[in-house]
């Protein structure tokens, strides 16, 4: 797991942050095993606690205090929420990818079996849409419409799968369900909950797809450019046969016998065969282009939030969009 860039200033703040968030879920998950349900809660600890950036409930946090919002337990179970619905969906999709490792350790279906893992999924989406459930009906819509959402876009990735033909279009829809969609849906309900109007509900909620869209970015990025920080091997998206912006920007750009070479390395991919891919990729400017792309959804993340007055909560966020980038420096 990458950890917290030491370029975010404010970090004993974060740190905290990211502790209340942790201290939630084991709170959550200990009275889990006091109820009986001993068994799934010590295969959803597996990953659920394994470690994780928090990106996500953090940024919900920091959003309640930017837009004001006084008290931090009234947000606590929405921004825990979205984590565990998050995990839920990883636990999914190591399934459908056949995934051998998540955040540093084995993967649930691994050790125990595609039905366990299944279950597990499942029983994690029900406590986050138990702890969603808490809040407004708009709240509780949104969420379920961004779940629906994502669902269909896994459905979009699981079609488009060793698909060289996928467009950059095709790419984008996917990505907006499966990763940026829920970002934006965090800031949207922290909107609706501190009552903002509607203008401030949409840029919050724009805000979110774009640091969402550059988040999904950074970790294609760091797929074929990345280090054992991850908690996984690099290259395992192009193994798995996932079409990533790199990829259909190499194939796109490349020409002639390039193209023949990296067409031929990514139908019979394997690890030892990355850094000829990422050579190819360089060659064909993708690595730079989509640099180059994160760096303008992260402008566009921020310009959504320009007229929120200046406060230490607001810096944190900024903070942490641009820690987004940082990942891969």
């Amino acid at each position: 797991m990458a950890p917290i860039s030491k370029n975010i200033r404010n970090l004993r703040h974060l740190k905290d942050y990211k502790s209340k968030i942790d201290d939630f879920l084991q709170n959550l998950m200990l009275e889990a095993r006091d109820e009986g349900h001993g068994e799934v809660v010590d295969l959803s600890e597996h990953i659920l606690m394994a470690g994780g950036k928090r990106i996500r409930p953090m940024l919900l946090l920091l959003t309640y205090e930017m837009l004001k919002g006084e008290n931090i337990e009234e947000v606590l179970p929405l921004a825990t929420a979205y984590e565990i619905i998050h995990t839920a969906t990883l636990i999914h999709d190591d399934i459908n990818d056949n995934s051998k490792i998540r955040r540093g350790v084995k993967t649930i279906h691994e050790i125990e079996g595609p039905a366990k893992a299944q279950i597990t999924g499942d029983w994690l989406f029900v406590i986050g849409f138990g702890l969603g459930g808490q809040y407004q009906k708009q709240i509780v819509d949104l969420m379920a419409e961004t779940c629906s959402k994502m669902a269909s876009a896994e459905l979009k990735q699981i079609e488009h799968i060793h698909n060289i033909s996928t467009t950059i279009d095709e790419y984008y829809n996917i990505i907006e369900g499966k990763t940026a969609g829920p970002f934006a849906s965090g800031c949207k309900a922290v909107a609706i909950l501190t009552g903002q109007p509607e203008d401030v509900q949409e840029a919050l909620y724009n805000f979110g797809m774009q640091l969402g869209l550059a988040f999904q970015l950074v970790d294609d990025l760091l797929d074929v450019i990345g280090d054992d920080r991850l908690g996984k091997p690099r290259g395992l998206d192009i193994l798995e046969g996932k079409m990533t912006l790199p990829l259909l920007l190499g194939i796109q750009n490349l020409k002639n016998e390039n193209k023949k070479e990296l067409l031929d390395l990514i139908s019979k991919f394997h690890l030892h065969d990355l850094e000829k891919v990422l050579h190819l990729l360089k060659i064909s400017g993708s690595i730079d282009y989509c640099r180059t792309l994160v760096n303008e959804h992260l402008n566009s993340a921020i310009r959504e939030i320009d007229f929120i007055e200046d406060n230490q909560a607001k810096r944190m966020v900024l903070e942490l969009a641009h820690y987004v980038r940082s990942r891969y420096d």
